[in-house]
């Protein structure tokens, strides 16, 4: 049986409004098969940390650890059984060129932010997205040892561990809740206000998750990020009544031939992603 998520006391959330739409899209069933996923995922790997981790380099010198792979088997094989028509497009395994012929591709990072995971943290989180036709539709979010679940699709709207949430209504970055990674002051300037609340966070994927629950205001990464640690959270986000960007302003393709995405990205709720694009921009 799968743990069941709980609310925590603090870090709680806006009430939301409607989810904005499109035309509406039947995503229920790949919803449901994502959160169980996520959550088994999330299962496995704690079980890693009752032992020792053991470390191992990729070719381009990234960690991996056997709990890496092991989500990204029990997450990739769930998929194609749930959905044999679907390409899937992950961090762990090797990609094809058949995926950009594909309509819907599921885009996974089994363990986003390894690093935080080797160093006993517990930001670290499993990130299941679908694109469908190259527009990021559904994200499932997992923080295993939070047992925070985020999760929902452009047409439904977001949750936190079942309870409807979304990005939040701020307009000014005067005291706005900014997450970033530990790193991004040194990889150019920001023009934040010195009252911002700055959320220092290792996984992209939580990053994006929080901006789409209102657990913080916006996101910012003035690196280039890749699809599989944004995929999802980008989904959530656009759910969550918010904007996510490049940093020029444009809208976020995925399933593109090159994994990597062209610019650093800004996330944020819809009236603040004006502001907080130009702080960074």
């Amino acid at each position: 049986m799968h743990p069941r998520p709980r609310h925590l006391p603090h870090d709680q959330p806006p009430r939301p409004g409607p989810p904005r739409g499109r035309s509406r899209v039947t995503l229920k069933r790949e919803l449901a098969v994502a959160e169980s996923l996520a959550l088994e995922a999330g299962e496995l790997l704690r079980g890693h940390r009752a032992h020792k981790v053991e470390v191992g380099h990729k070719e381009d010198g990234e960690i991996v650890t056997a709990a890496d792979l092991e989500s990204d088997a029990l997450i990739r094989a769930g998929l194609a059984i749930a959905f044999p028509g679907d390409a899937i497009y992950s961090e762990e395994a090797a990609d094809s060129p058949a995926r950009l012929a594909c309509s819907r591709v599921w885009i996974i990072d089994p363990l986003d932010a390894t690093s935080d995971f080797v160093a006993g943290g517990d930001q670290y989180v499993v990130s299941i997205g679908l694109a469908i036709d190259r527009a990021p539709v559904l994200g499932v979010v997992y923080r295993p040892e939070r047992e925070q679940l985020f999760s929902g699709h452009r047409d439904r709207g977001v949750t936190l561990n079942g309870r409807p949430v979304r990005a939040t209504g701020a307009r000014k970055l005067d005291h706005a809740r900014i997450a970033m990674s530990a790193k991004e002051s040194k990889r150019g300037p920001l023009e934040l206000p010195p009252t911002v609340v700055v959320r220092r966070m290792r996984s992209m994927a939580h990053k994006l998750a929080r901006v789409a629950a209102g657990l913080d205001d916006g996101a910012i990464s003035l690196k280039a990020r890749r699809e599989w640690g944004t995929c999802a959270g980008v989904a959530l986000v656009l759910a969550g009544g918010g904007r996510a960007t490049l940093l020029d302003g444009s809208d976020i393709a995925f399933n593109q031939p090159v994994p990597r995405l062209p610019l650093g990205m800004v996330a944020a709720g819809a009236a603040l992603h004006p502001a907080l694009l130009m702080a960074v921009g």
